[in-house]
């Protein structure tokens, strides 16, 4: 059986998908995988095993009506249409992945399944599947899909604990007591201030440990150079690849994050991480795996799911859900350093 399972982005979104695959591997071991996703994503599902190929695309590139946009879509769809399919499964349950999923090639009795219009935000998408499954909502995103998969391929829901399966090479430095801050994120309201990555910073170097910081764009690099000013035992990394990127949170002993998606591939790594969550609900997209501690903050409006926060004005520079109170105690710097260092030490 060949299938097409269509996950565009995020970075987080992407490895979730991983434990339905293993469910689906499990159940049916003779299964060949195909994966569409966004070009800027698509080292990922090539470091799952049962992926055959990987197939991008450029979604936001190709809005712009240029000659060599067209000739890339062309080329995509080419590619696409090269293999027919016994399935085609859209496990993003949006309008735009439901259109690229229906260009696929189906064998003469193969189906296009997805969520169920009530299971999902762009209901109209459903439209396009034949078999449509039902999800109840207000899930983590994890079993959701997992529940999304059992449905499609009929074989019970799994109870076992999600395995991301993932294969790298080995861990591309050898980074024992270093921990990693993962600071960069896209919404701004899911920032933590920069006054608290350099206390946290301060105290892990103070405990022994050095810092690594990545990032990926350049805000992100400045706020890194700007938690390593003056911090001899914090080392920027160059902008590498997501790979190369993920091998070194391999050999790290831990690390600390909002919610991003480094986050994520660190507990899909199974390497201890705390996350902390303010605008977004733990509970629907929190970090899943062996050793991951969430931090949900308790302000009154949290989680709001808000891209942008309404409380900022001139003095209140970052949304203050993240600010330490005697309601969210384990919002400070210490709080959220000793709750890695506990379980790393």
């Amino acid at each position: 059986m060949r299938v097409l399972v269509v996950k565009l982005t995020s970075m987080g979104d992407v490895l979730h998908l991983m434990p339905a695959l293993s469910d689906l591997i499990k159940a049916k071991p003779d299964v060949v995988i195909d994966w569409m996703v966004e070009d800027s994503f698509a080292e990922i599902p090539a470091w799952y095993p049962s992926v055959d190929r990987v197939i991008k695309v450029s979604t936001r590139r190709w809005r712009s009506l240029k000659g060599q946009n067209f000739r890339e879509f062309w080329l995509f769809v080419k590619e696409l249409r090269s293999e027919t399919y016994d399935v085609v499964i859209d496990a993003q349950g949006l309008i735009k992945s439901a259109g690229f999923a229906r260009l696929a090639k189906l064998k003469k009795e193969g189906i296009r399944a997805g969520f169920s219009g009530s299971s999902i935000k762009e209901s109209p998408a459903a439209m396009l599947y034949h078999k449509k499954v039902e999800v109840v909502r207000g899930q983590h995103a994890i079993e959701r899909l997992r529940q999304l998969f059992a449905g499609v391929f009929a074989y019970g829901k799994p109870n076992a604990e999600p395995d991301y399966k993932l294969s790298l090479p080995k861990p591309a430095i050898s980074n024992a007591d270093t921990v990693m801050l993962f600071h960069g994120t896209t919404w701004a309201t899911k920032h933590l201030p920069d006054s608290l990555w350099c206390e946290i910073a301060d105290l892990a170097c103070d405990d022994g440990y050095k810092v690594i910081l990545a990032w990926g764009n350049e805000v992100e690099r400045q706020r890194a150079e700007l938690i390593a000013t003056d911090r001899p035992d914090v080392m920027v990394l160059e902008r590498t690849t997501l790979t190369y990127l993920a091998r070194t949170i391999a050999g790290t002993s831990g690390a600390i994050a909002v919610d991003t998606g480094l986050g994520h591939m660190a507990a899909a790594l199974g390497i201890p991480c705390v996350s902390v969550y303010g605008s977004t609900d733990s509970t629907l997209t929190g970090a899943v795996g062996p050793h991951q501690r969430l931090i949900q903050s308790r302000y009154s409006c949290s989680p709001c799911l808000l891209k942008q926060c309404p409380k900022l004005s001139e003095t209140v520079l970052y949304p203050p859900c993240y600010k330490a109170s005697e309601a969210n105690p384990k919002l400070s710097a210490a709080a959220i350093w000793q709750t890695l260092y506990r379980q790393i030490v």
